[in-house]
């Protein structure tokens, strides 16, 4: 009896790599590891019968990388003018980062026919906005927790680098814990901020959190307003399966390489 086939799904960053294993629809393993561990990747496929890969990613793919995942399955490498299930209002599709539309794909298909903003916390914030009717309407993006740290510490001459602290002090009584302070309630600030503002026009706008980041946010926000770790890579999966469906198999002639510009509708 042959094994059914999965699919692997990776959201490549500047530091980190985070993968899930999907069978069907359904996530049946995920996780994460370093730039530059190979070897880690190499075990965790063994343990799979991979079919595909979609690989997403905000950073340059190294070489050893790809090759790793080439020589397991078919490749679908992602970009922000992929083929998508949704319409989009974006007018720079070839500068649009493959995670925005990720994100906005897998938020359309979780909260269909209700305005939605996926917030993704990392090295920056990206704010993206989906319309009721499933339209991409863009969005904004902004320096994220550890970003803002090391900008006040390069172009001052005297402030520390200080790391983000989870809940840190809201008046803070030295100059480390001053700093905590702003970059953390500086952030939370900006994120109530956009989100009143979205809402304006879009009563019952479905808000949703994901990012290494999204932790720290969450709990400072209202009720209703959830962290989703793996909402990124849901949306990679489900740009997959689209492309399936346009080309009627697992990767068609686009293994190996990017999907074709341009989003339906």
């Amino acid at each position: 009896m042959l094994m059914e086939k999965q699919d692997l799904v990776l959201d490549v960053g500047n530091t980190r790599v985070k993968w899930a294993v999907f069978n069907g629809g359904e996530v049946v393993a995920n996780g994460s590891f370093q730039r530059g561990e190979e070897k880690e990747l190499a075990g965790m496929l063994a343990t799979f019968t991979v079919g595909a890969i979609a690989l997403g990613a905000t950073a340059a793919v190294d070489g050893m990388l790809l090759d790793t995942l080439r020589s397991s399955a078919p490749v679908l490498e992602m970009t922000g003018a992929s083929d998508a299930p949704i319409r989009t209002r974006y007018g720079t599709r070839p500068t649009l980062g493959a995670d925005r539309l990720a994100n906005a794909v897998a938020a359309v298909k979780r909260f269909p026919g209700r305005a939605s903003l996926c917030i993704d916390l990392g090295t920056c914030v990206t704010y993206d906005l989906c319309e009721a009717d499933g339209t991409y309407a863009g969005g904004a993006i902004s320096p994220g927790f550890r970003m803002r740290g090391k900008a006040m510490n390069a172009y001052s001459a005297r402030l520390p680098l200080v790391e983000p602290e989870l809940r840190p002090a809201l008046i803070g009584t030295t100059t480390q814990q001053s700093l905590a302070s702003g970059v953390h309630y500086g952030l939370l600030g900006e994120v109530e901020s956009f989100i009143r503002r979205y809402q304006h026009g879009r009563p019952g706008l479905a808000v949703l959190l994901t990012g290494g980041d999204a932790p720290r946010i969450a709990g400072g926000l209202e009720s209703g307003i959830f962290a989703l770790p793996l909402h990124t890579l849901e949306g990679y999966h489900a740009l997959l399966q689209h492309h399936r469906s346009l080309t009627g198999g697992p990767l068609s002639a686009g293994i190996g390489g990017g999907v074709g510009p341009g989003a339906t509708g």
